[in-house]
């Protein structure tokens, strides 16, 4: 990894990194992992938040009635997701 001092509002630094193409564009990260999210979950699936971590991104998902985890490699291409929360009707009756 390379780093090179930059004026950017008064400090800051620009990285430089080896990444796959995958993780170069970020329209092209919602693409790559929005395809396999659909598939795995319906075409009603909406990327939440997305984070670069090394060669995965991981982020948060919403689904009707749900929000998921996943993590999606760069290298092998399987997406994994994780149930986070599930919304669920009340079996209760409102008190009169």
């Amino acid at each position: 990894m390379k780093f090179e001092l930059v004026e950017a509002n008064g400090s800051g630094y620009r990285e430089e990194r080896d990444l796959p193409a995958m993780l170069q564009s970020v329209d092209r990260l919602l693409r790559e992992v929005t395809g396999p999210l659909q598939d795995r979950c319906g075409p009603q699936a909406r990327v939440l938040t997305t984070e670069v971590h090394g060669d995965e991104v991981r982020g948060l998902a919403f689904c009707p009635g749900k929000v998921l985890r996943y993590v999606l490699t760069a290298h092998n291409r399987p997406i994994k997701t994780t149930e986070v929360l599930r919304l669920a009707r009340s079996s209760r009756q409102p008190a009169a």
